[in-house]
């Protein structure tokens, strides 16, 4: 399992992105990040096995995307159905106008690149607590949000708070004006 994990980021890496579904981002592809604050609905994905695979993809309802003064700060709570609790996030970095790459440090690490259809963000977080907060919780809300077994969840609960790897990601508005359900960010 951890050969797989550390694949993953390494392919994962500055060097190319990673969608919610795994597959990469041609580096050739890579388009500015986000100058702008935004809030966006999102996904996280955990790296784990295939026989896990669509239990480790989970919805987020806000991801924030601040830029402030050569400053991006990206913020979002940590799926309930992962971790059992509200556990948010924030990494920053600085982030010069039309960058393709940005390194992030706070709870951990990450490295955040743009194929101008999404902003995919690969991390390796860190000093969270004991995880899960609550296996009741991820229990309950496996039970509600996902389709297959509750113990496919159980499993990636266990798997992240081992080794809390993973890959947020949302997708940016189109050229059309097209915002979906996006707010600023505050």
């Amino acid at each position: 399992m951890r050969v797989f994990q550390l694949w993953f980021l390494a392919s994962c890496s500055l060097v190319t992105g990673c969608v919610a579904d795994g597959s990469t981002v041609d580096p050739g592809g890579q388009h500015p990040l986000p100058s702008t604050t935004r809030s966006y609905r999102g996904s996280y994905l955990v790296p784990t096995s295939d026989e896990l695979a669509s239990a480790a993809i989970f919805s987020l309802d806000r991801v924030d995307w601040k830029v402030e003064d050569g400053t991006v700060t990206l913020r979002y709570d940590l799926p309930i159905g992962l971790v059992g609790g509200t556990l948010a996030i924030r990494l920053s970095g600085p982030i010069e106008a039309g960058s393709t790459q940005v390194t992030l440090t706070g709870q951990g690490a990450g490295s955040c690149v743009s194929d101008g259809i999404a902003v995919t963000c690969n991390e390796a977080l860190a000093d969270l607590g004991v995880l899960p907060i609550s296996m009741g919780v991820v229990e309950r809300a496996a039970a509600t949000e996902y389709a297959g077994p509750v113990a496919d969840r159980v499993a990636v609960a266990q798997l992240f708070s081992s080794d809390p790897l993973g890959v947020v990601s949302f997708v940016l508005p189109s050229s059309t004006g097209d915002d979906g359900d996006r707010e600023e960010a505050p």
